[in-house]
């Protein structure tokens, strides 16, 4: 069917199908409407298909009509790949499609409902529902799973498993039907070593293999009786392969290893909130991550995930603050429409690995309760409708502590029993100021790179106003300045001008301070103006605040300050 492309003018982009005859013009009774561009007359063109050919006339316009750059004056015979102007709008002729749709089908025609044409039992059914199994798997521990399930029902076996490894050493990755198997060692090397399969009466053991390549592992069926028969021998291989090469997919499509994630700082909340992140790692408890937007709870969240034994499983993180009806997609997942595919379930994709929720406070109440009933049964919306177990580690970000949530009621209660486990608080910039230069230098050189240039220097004033400023919205606050300031000052040292005003100014004036705050910046602008008068020698600082050497090491550590030494 021939088709026009508009490629310029005020209605660029549109499509059009020409099944008879298509006029083009300003008026609204053209079926190719142009409104908009006013070098068009009323009725412009007319484009008309006989005997498969397109067909232009002008209509009598006041501009013209021209193909390919010449003015028409009569009908002309239109090819795949002309160019029509008409005003402002380009029209390309779009060459037939590989592909198209026609009249009625040729012969007598028949329909069937497509569950009816699909096979139900037999091998054929076994592998119709084993494919769609595997190519489902969003994860490779939920490859092996099904895998594994798909041998139990297609072979009617009493066990199977799926397990990767060597001879050495196999690594159990899914068992269903039993709580555990023993493979026979000569059986295991047959399929591992030799890429072969080891068949006996009540077993099979076939490799784990995908084109090209070596076995990684082998799927394994057993059963009392009846013996094995030939035909099943030949599905048993089969599958393995088809679960060989569902492995392989899924874990090209994971981009090979995941990212190392490193969370910079020295100061003493920052190290306590590391060591309870690494407990938190090897623990398989739901983690709550609360504290002030901007702190770094997401990037927490990562190093946890960086550093469990789930680290080569999916990351998937989900925003709560999104709107709910992509909201519920994308947590739930969502079924196939008429030219929309299937969303699958984060809850589905996560399996093996790591779930992480963005402001967990944000999720609607219907939402929570729903969640929460999957969590409690481990389970998660199956693509082909009903629910089916997933494995994975939930870790939630919230603003404020979990306890305060639930004084307020602003998180379901049944998703609060499901997040009992460990809790972290991560702490706001203002209270790790000693982290300040560190991370400075960090986004610095990091923003410094595409200048091909050093990252700037900060001056010692500079450093100072850096580290006093309260840093409202922390870290990521810090991140965007280091980042624009090392574009800028690249290779060059950045002094206190350079700065924000509000930062310039402070981020608090004295009558606003405590007591305490009153005390701790004397305290810090006394060391700093005792260092640059010993030139940097720090025994000689001590003396002057008449403190001993490890205290004023410890207080320059608690206030991050820089320690210059003077030459003579």
């Amino acid at each position: 069917m021939p088709a026009l492309l508009l490629l310029s003018g005020p209605a660029a982009g549109l499509r059009y199908e020409v099944l008879a005859e298509a006029t083009i013009g300003r008026s609204p009774s053209c079926e190719i409407p142009l409104p908009e561009d006013d070098q068009v007359s009323r009725r412009h063109a007319r484009f008309a298909v006989v005997d498969g050919k397109v067909r232009l006339s002008d209509l009598g316009s006041r501009n013209g009509t021209a193909v390919n750059g010449e003015r028409i004056s009569g009908e002309v015979v239109l090819h795949a790949g002309d160019r029509v102007q008409v005003g402002k709008t380009t029209v390309l002729v779009e060459p037939p499609g590989a592909a198209s749709l026609v009249g009625s089908a040729p012969g007598e025609a028949s329909h069937r409902p497509i569950e009816e044409v699909l096979p139900h039992v037999g091998a054929e059914a076994a592998l119709y529902s084993a494919g769609t199994a595997l190519l489902g798997a969003t994860s490779e521990a939920m490859v092996l799973r099904h895998a594994a399930e798909q041998a139990l029902h297609a072979l009617h076996a009493d066990a199977a498993a799926a397990l990767l490894g060597s001879i050495k050493g196999l690594l159990t990755a899914a068992v269903v039907g039993a709580p555990s198997v023993e493979v026979p060692r000569d059986m295991a090397l047959i399929a591992l070593e030799r890429s072969e399969q080891g068949r006996s009466d009540q077993a099979l053991c076939s490799p784990l293999v995908a084109s090209g390549g070596q076995p990684f592992g082998l799927l394994y069926v057993e059963r009392s009786e009846p013996p094995f028969t030939e035909a099943e021998g030949q599905l048993a291989a089969m599958l393995g392969r088809l679960a060989g090469e569902a492995y392989v997919a899924v874990r090209s499509r994971a981009g090979g290893a995941p990212p190392r994630v490193d969370m910079a700082g020295n100061s003493r909340p920052f190290r306590k909130l590391v060591e309870q992140a690494r407990r938190a790692a090897a623990s398989a408890a739901p983690v709550v991550l609360s504290g002030e937007p901007g702190s770094g709870k997401s990037l927490c969240a990562s190093y946890i995930h960086s550093r469990s034994p789930r680290a080569l499983g999916p990351l998937v993180r989900v925003d709560c603050r999104d709107a709910a009806a992509s909201l519920e997609e994308v947590l739930f997942g969502r079924s196939s429409g008429s030219g929309q595919p299937p969303l699958t379930s984060a809850l589905l994709v996560a399996d093996g690995g790591t779930l992480v929720l963005l402001h967990v406070e944000a999720l609607p109440r219907a939402m929570a309760e729903r969640l929460a009933r999957l969590l409690a049964r481990k389970t998660a919306p199956a693509r082909q409708g009903g629910e089916e177990p997933v494995d994975f580690r939930l870790i939630v970000t919230a603003g404020t502590p979990l306890s305060a949530l639930v004084a307020k009621g602003e998180v379901e209660a049944s998703l609060i029993r499901q997040l009992a486990g460990l809790e972290l608080q991560v702490p706001p910039l203002r209270e790790r100021r000693a982290d300040v230069p560190t991370l400075f230098e960090l986004f610095s050189t990091r923003g410094a790179r595409a200048t091909r240039k050093g990252p700037p220097v900060l001056t010692p004033e500079a450093r100072r106003l850096l580290v006093d400023y309260d840093w409202p919205h922390n870290v990521r606050e810090l991140g965007l300045l280091a980042e624009r300031l090392s574009l800028v000052h690249a290779g060059s040292q950045l002094h206190a001008l350079n700065l924000p005003p509000e930062i310039q100014e402070g981020s608090a004036a004295p009558s606003s301070l405590t007591l305490q705050e009153r005390v701790t910046r004397l305290e810090r602008d006394a060391i700093a103006e005792a260092l640059r008068t010993a030139g940097g020698k720090k025994i000689v600082a001590a003396r002057m605040l008449g403190i001993s050497r490890p205290t004023l090491d410890k207080k320059i550590e608690d206030y991050g300050l820089t320690v210059s030494r003077r030459r003579a």
